[in-house]
């Protein structure tokens, strides 16, 4: 009998949409998010109907702060939204971005070194929606939004009111399986805290409806 290898599942954290394969897809054929939102089943629960992810992965314990990453790449603004995102020292500004290699956001970044960092708030949940789930590769997600570029052209999108513009040191880069490891000097802040800030918890609740 011919060996048909080995099945993943991948299941996507915005909708619960499986793709079955080795790799994820490039974004998920029911809510359009890109491949950074899924995650891989583990063996023990393929079947389970009753399996919930986020108590797979200790989640909402793990319930990180979002943001949205800005970056431009032959004068073409682009943003995803990140929740893998961290400081990692004080003297010098340093923080540490992990990008999924499937994004338009992971190439743009390896290419120009630069990208602005907003923290997004508690009331707005759809501004992170809008730019994680849909593709910077199938569409302009700035048809609707107004920004203002950095002095290396990284957007600043309107309503953020706090940012950081980063440069990456590419020595420092750590290359992992599907993700990218960017530590990067933070150059220029703005810091206005307006409001709580937006965690994952936040934004899934509040997606689902509960």
């Amino acid at each position: 009998m011919a060996n048909k290898g080995i099945v993943y599942i991948w299941k996507c954290m915005v909708c619960g949409a499986k793709h079955y394969g080795k790799n994820p897809p490039a974004s998920c054929k029911k809510c359009s998010c890109e491949a950074n939102r899924y995650v891989l089943v583990p063996k023990s629960s393929q079947g389970n109907e009753e399996w919930e992810l986020q108590n797979y992965l200790g989640l909402p314990g793990l319930n990180n702060l979002l943001y949205l990453i800005g970056t431009s790449r032959k004068g073409i603004p682009n943003a995803m939204c990140c929740s893998s995102v961290t400081q990692i020292s004080f003297g010098p500004p340093l923080v540490a971005v992990a990008i999924n290699k499937n994004t338009l956001t992971h190439d743009n970044i390896k290419e120009t070194g630069v990208f602005s960092l907003m923290p997004l708030g508690r009331s707005q949940t759809k501004l992170a929606h809008h730019f994680g789930r849909n593709s910077g590769r199938q569409m302009d997600k700035f048809v609707d939004y107004k920004y203002q570029p950095t002095s290396t052209g990284c957007p600043i999108i309107e309503g953020c009111d706090s940012y950081y513009h980063c440069q990456v040191d590419h020595h420092t880069t750590i290359e992992l399986a599907s993700h990218t490891l960017f530590v990067a000097q933070i150059l220029e802040a703005v810091v206005k805290a307006s409001e709580p800030p937006l965690t994952y918890l936040d934004y899934t609740r509040e997606m689902s409806g509960s």
